[in-house]
């Protein structure tokens, strides 16, 4: 395989990564939200319900009480967060191998040899391959909202300062 070819493919991998990375980010943040929401809101109107009866509020609130305490409590025992944590994890991994993508891209030329950095190229298609292979697929919302983010240069470097120093620019 010639090395255009093997680059091109590395920036495929890397681009793949990239926003495979950024929409599992978009997916943890967001169960994350409402991980925490679904135990946080009816430990609240649990809380009130029962504020409000020792008031001598209508005896009527202590079952919106008790549903709410139900609610918060099976939430918080089956992990409410678990999604956010798992879709973390593979944001985690798609960035790993965007990186070492970057990094095989930088540092290929002729010297290396395009028997050596296919079998690079080959390495991280199954490292990608084996992390699609194991994540549960993320909404197409979540991907939208990655591809606004890095349209918009979530990822784009700016350089900051006279000596040259460059720093993560954040839209």
């Amino acid at each position: 395989m010639e090395i255009n070819g093997i680059l091109r493919e590395l920036e495929r991998i890397h681009e793949d990564a990239t926003f495979s990375a950024q929409t599992y980010f978009e997916a943890a943040k967001s169960s994350s939200f409402w991980g925490k929401s679904i135990v946080f809101i009816p430990s609240i109107a649990a809380a009130i319900a029962a504020f409000l009866v020792a008031l001598d509020a209508p005896k009527q609130l202590t079952a919106v009480g008790a549903v709410a305490s139900a609610v918060a409590a099976t939430s918080s025992f089956l992990g409410s967060t678990r999604h956010a944590e798992y879709h973390l994890e593979s944001a985690k991994e798609f960035t790993r191998v965007r990186h070492a993508a970057r990094l095989e891209i930088s540092l290929a030329s002729p010297d290396v040899g395009s028997d050596n950095l296919e079998a690079r190229l080959r390495k991280l298609r199954d490292e990608y391959d084996s992390i699609v292979s194991k994540t549960i697929p993320a909404p197409n919302r979540f991907f939208r909202r990655a591809q606004r983010r890095l349209n918009r240069g979530a990822l784009a470097y700016e350089p900051n300062r006279e000596d040259g120093d460059r720093t993560l620019f954040t839209a």
